[in-house]
């Protein structure tokens, strides 16, 4: 018995995803952190309750996607298509998941705060989920739903949605999840093709998804860069840093744009693109730290 419940707990962990769930969290953390650098339970409430959404949302898809998993070697092993987990307790994971979101936003934020992040799981499973069956570029909108994390916190923490440091830092994680994505896609586009699943590689080749993916991490370099010119990062030691690290992204990157990447690169590449955005999330939370 005690080998089972040990499976268990493994299989709902796995079904959390925690590995995507606490960067999530993370950005959640520092949207409320820049507008209020003081460490608080209600910081830390509130980044549970974001931790607890996200993992909702993530289950939730893979129940909608059970189907499509099965048919991809990628995804055939999760909890749900494997069956480890059948469909009713991972409901039910969902619904408490959500819940206890909910309430921790609710208690230790405000009711603006988890209706931003209701409206989150609804854009993420109720648009992106569906419309990435029909269409290659469904990305794009759905890039949404990483921007809107940091917002949850900064609202929670009493900030106006429309105030310039969250915008930025918001258009900062919509422009990042698409390079992201991309090189998913050049990874596993055979597996997505074979799923019936549309992909870009169905449009283009690989030198030009490559170029694409090199361009839209550019792109998302001058987001980051956008935050010292605006004086969202003020510090030169902070504004410093992030440039050494910016040019050091354009550069590795630069590797697509030569074709001098295989398929079995790509992993690198992503982990890469994910260190970068985690090192601008330190060096936000440290410039308010320094400048506070």
């Amino acid at each position: 018995m005690k080998n089972n419940s040990g499976n268990n707990l493994k299989y709902y962990l796995e079904l959390s995803k925690p590995k995507i769930m606490i960067p999530v969290s993370l950005t959640g953390f520092t949207g409320y952190f820049i507008f209020d650098p003081h460490l608080t339970l209600n910081l830390f409430f509130v980044s549970i309750g974001i931790l607890f959404m996200a993992i909702s949302a993530s289950v939730l898809n893979q129940i909608q996607e059970v189907e499509l998993d099965r048919r991809m070697n990628r995804t055939q092993n999760r909890p749900i298509p494997s069956m480890k987990i059948s469909m009713s307790p991972a409901i039910w994971f969902f619904l408490v998941n959500l819940i206890a979101g909910t309430a921790f936003i609710y208690t230790a934020g405000n009711l603006k705060a988890v209706i931003i992040g209701l409206i989150t799981i609804l854009w993420y499973n109720g648009i992106y989920t569906y419309s990435k069956r029909i269409s290659a570029f469904a990305v794009v909108p759905g890039a949404v739903t990483g921007a809107l994390p940091p917002l949850i916190g900064w609202v929670a923490a009493g900030g106006a949605i429309w105030a310039k440091p969250i915008i930025f830092i918001e258009f900062l994680f919509f422009v990042g999840q698409i390079p992201h994505f991309w090189l998913l896609i050049l990874k596993y586009g055979e597996e997505y093709k074979n799923a019936g699943i549309p992909n870009i590689m169905d449009l283009l080749n690989r030198p030009q998804i490559n170029r694409l993916t090199f361009t839209w991490v550019v792109s998302s370099v001058t987001a980051a860069l956008f935050l010292c010119y605006f004086e969202i990062i003020q510090t030169k030691l902070i504004v410093g840093i992030l440039l050494i690290a910016s040019f050091y992204i354009i550069w590795k990157f630069s590797d697509l744009v030569k074709n001098h990447v295989n398929s079995n690169n790509y992993r690198r590449y992503s982990i890469l693109l994910d260190s970068y955005f985690l090192l601008v999330l330190i060096l936000l939370i440290s410039d308010k730290i320094i400048s506070s």
